[in-house]
């Protein structure tokens, strides 16, 4: 009888769910052809078991989509369980910027809100993102996912689901007023956009037009950057001849992400024919080439086309710029979103400095979806990617650091204060290169992160009468991340745990600069302290170069000392502008990094800064050891420093680090100085007197001791230092050490 009873409510319970799963199909099939008609794109949240969201995706029958391209719907999922297999590698979405979708999954236990942001930009017009969330405790413990379901719920067209109470919001008709209409102009090419045939036209004139004129291409996802790059190619091979054949190159961080690109070519020009990676015309070519091997064998390219240029370590972008005259880079800037931010603040002021006559353009309207897409703006709204700076007035502009107000906010302040959120996020993107969807993130939900923030005191004057509760009535005109590491964090951490760290098997979250010391620097002691960290710092753009900077740091310093802390530290890439400001506020270094960054193309540097009395004792044993190894690696690991940054580096080189001149090594350089002596008998006698002579209060504003630092402290060839600073050969070069080294003598 209980067998019977178990096997009728199981039937029971596979026709209810039957019945959902038709009656979500029959819903969705409306609610996604909604989305096609009015040319947009909407989220749908599955709050439940990943059991149950899948046998709700089952039921969509993915070969019935209207909004597909292809036969079949294109489906990207990011995340794996037992019930939904993963398509998209998790450290790997990236690679699908320049593809499409029609529906994105995506769960998983955490919310990378990274990953998000990137996958929701494939999605076309009439796509779906759905977002699997299986805990509901998640989004109770964390403000990030409370804000986001808030700023979700402000929408009509996006929707959740709940298992334990299943519902299906009603969908409202639609009319002729609010459907959109998605018919455009005949233009030129082709091209759906005004923007988007000015695009064309501006890289056709690259190849046609004078040499060493860079055009820059950016745009939002979705504007047809990357389609704009090929109907330009295909109008190019249409005009190529047999006595004026075309070669174009293309390179990418992967080729699956010129899939786009590839589509739009075979389109414009179905005559041509498309073989693994390379688009063959009557009288010319589009290849794509990897960038490493485009700039280690050099080909004889017409014209060099870089997609997704800000995937793309800037220092390979530099060497382009030297090895090839027509260039083209064009790349997704998704608000603030990866590199992006990096390739607009830093590689454009290499363009202006060595090309003065490049050209921009940036694609505004979509071309995927509509304008105003609900799914574009939440994701915008969620992520801060829509962040303004506050403007500053002339007041504010001539304020005095001291006059600004130094304040420490909550996580909780800042979730329930989203005008403050806004502005910090605002400066903190102006500013740096590297900020990210997932630092809204980490801001709210992160424990071990404090916010500190200079707050000017005079209100705008553009600041409406009526402000919301809560709303700061201040500028923010400086923001610093600080995170805490070390043993005020970590007394949970084990031997055995601390062992796996020093051998290199594990990672351990949130201890950067003590695991960067134990592993890079063998400081065996480094987990024995409490250190802040500046993870970021940042000034209002319209307010830098007035010290407020340095007095925002000396604030911070106060903060960490009254909490207790042995070391306020950093770490980011190196310039000797950057690195100038931490040293001159008394930071010492501890480490240089071997390799560059991805994204800045400047090797890290981690600095330390005692605030304890054993701190100071750690510290003098941490940089002694530095300067130890310093003059070693100069000829190996940083034989390609930047000189002025070897310059300073040693300037601030403690004095026991000097060796002692003898007279002998006197000798030896007064005899190369006149020309008694050959230079490479004089070698070592010249490194030790170069160090002493860095250390000198004028050595940093004498450019021509650069040469000397590349030469004598980091041996650099003679065919790299005369082409680096323009001698003609190995007889000008030594007469100018020559020249040099005797001035700095008779002064």
């Amino acid at each position: 009888m209980l067998v019977k009873l178990l096997l009728y409510n199981r039937i029971n319970y596979l026709n209810l769910f039957s019945m959902k799963n038709k009656e979500f199909s029959h819903w969705f099939h409306c609610y996604q052809q909604q989305a096609l008609i009015l040319n947009e794109r909407r989220l749908i949240v599955l709050f439940g078991s990943n059991s149950w969201a899948s046998s709700l995706l089952k039921s969509i029958d993915r070969n019935s989509c209207d909004g597909a391209k292809q036969s079949e719907s294109t489906w990207l999922v990011y995340g794996e369980s037992d019930n939904i297999k993963s398509n998209v590698a998790k450290q790997r979405f990236r690679d699908k910027l320049g593809s499409e979708s029609d529906f994105v999954v995506f769960h998983g236990a955490d919310l990378s809100i990274n990953a998000f942001a990137g996958l929701s930009g494939t999605l076309v017009a009439g796509g779906v993102l759905f977002l699997l969330v299986n805990d509901i405790s998640q989004v109770e413990t964390s403000l990030f996912y409370k804000r986001f379901l808030y700023l979700l719920n402000s929408f009509s067209e996006h929707v959740a689901i709940d298992e334990n109470q299943f519902s299906l919001p009603e969908l409202l008709p639609i009319n002729s007023h609010n459907t959109l209409d998605k018919t455009h102009p005949l233009l030129n090419y082709n091209c759906i956009t005004q923007e988007q045939l000015t695009a064309v036209d501006a890289v056709i004139k690259v190849l046609k037009g004078k040499r060493n004129r860079p055009f820059i291409l950016t745009a939002d996802r979705g504007r047809g950057k990357s389609s704009a790059l090929a109907i330009a190619c295909g109008e190019l091979l249409k005009s190529a001849t047999k006595e004026n054949e075309l070669r174009v190159v293309i390179t990418v961080a992967d080729i699956n992400s010129l899939a786009v690109f590839f589509s739009q070519l075979v389109t414009s020009l179905p005559e041509g024919e498309l073989q693994n990676g390379k688009f063959i015309a009557k009288h010319g070519s589009v290849e794509f080439i990897a960038i490493d091997q485009l700039l280690k064998q050099p080909v004889n390219a017409s014209l060099v086309l870089v997609d997704e240029a800000a995937t793309i370590p800037i220092y390979l972008l530099e060497q382009l710029l030297l090895n090839y005259s027509r260039l083209v880079f064009a790349s997704t800037i998704h608000g603030y979103e990866g590199a992006g931010r990096g390739f607009t603040l830093k590689f454009k002021k290499t363009l202006a400095v060595k090309f003065p006559k490049w050209q921009s353009l940036h694609l505004h309207e979509p071309i995927r979806w509509g304008v105003n897409d609900p799914l574009e703006r939440l994701v915008f709204e969620t992520c801060l990617l829509n962040a303004e700076l506050p403007v500053i007035n002339a007041y504010d502009q001539k304020i005095k650091p001291s006059q600004l107000q130094f304040k420490q906010f909550s996580a909780q302040e800042l979730a329930e204060n989203e005008s403050l959120l806004k502005q910090v996020f605002a400066v903190l993107v102006t500013a740096h290169y590297q900020t990210k969807p997932s630092d809204v993130q980490m801001l709210l939900d992160n424990k071990q992160v404090q916010l500190v923030c200079l707050l000017s005191k005079k209100e705008s004057q553009k600041e409406t009468p009526k402000k919301s509760q809560g709303e700061i009535k201040q500028h923010v005109v400086a923001v610093a991340l600080l995170i805490n590491e070390g043993i005020s964090s970590s007394s949970n951490i084990t031997a055995e745990e601390l062992n796996a760290v020093n051998q290199s098997k594990r990672r351990l979250k949130n201890h950067f600069i003590p695991q960067s010391l134990l592993t890079q620097c063998g400081i065996e002691y480094a987990f024995d302290y409490y250190y802040l960290r500046v993870m970021r710092i940042a000034v209002h753009p319209q307010l830098q170069q007035q010290g407020i900077g340095t007095y925002f740091l000396d604030k911070i310093t106060e903060l960490s000392t009254l909490q207790g802390a042995d070391f306020l530290a950093s770490s980011f890439g190196a310039t000797k502008a950057l690195l100038s400001f931490w040293l001159t506020s008394d930071f010492h270094l501890a480490r240089i990094g071997f390799n560059k960054d991805k994204a800045s193309g400047e090797q890290s540097v981690l600095v330390l800064k005692a605030l304890s009395q054993s701190g100071k004792v750690a510290l003098d044993d941490i940089n002694t050891e530095f300067y130890r190894c310093f003059d070693y690696l100069l000829t190996g690991e940083y034989k390609y420093l930047p000189a002025e940054l070897v310059a300073l580096i040693l300037h601030c080189c403690p004095p026991l680090s000097f060796d002692m001149i003898s007279l002998r090594d006197k000798a030896n350089i007064k005899a190369f100085a006149q020309g008694h002596r050959q230079y490479s008998s004089c070698a070592f006698s010249l490194h030790l007197w170069l160090k002493q002579q860095l250390s000198g209060s004028a050595a940093l504003k004498d450019e021509e001791l650069l040469v000397l630092v590349s030469r004598i402290m980091q041996k650099q060839s003679i065919d790299d230092v005369c082409s680096r600073y323009g001698f003609t050969g190995k007889k000008s070069l030594e007469q100018f050490l020559k020249s040099k080294i005797q001035s700095c003598l008779t002064v």
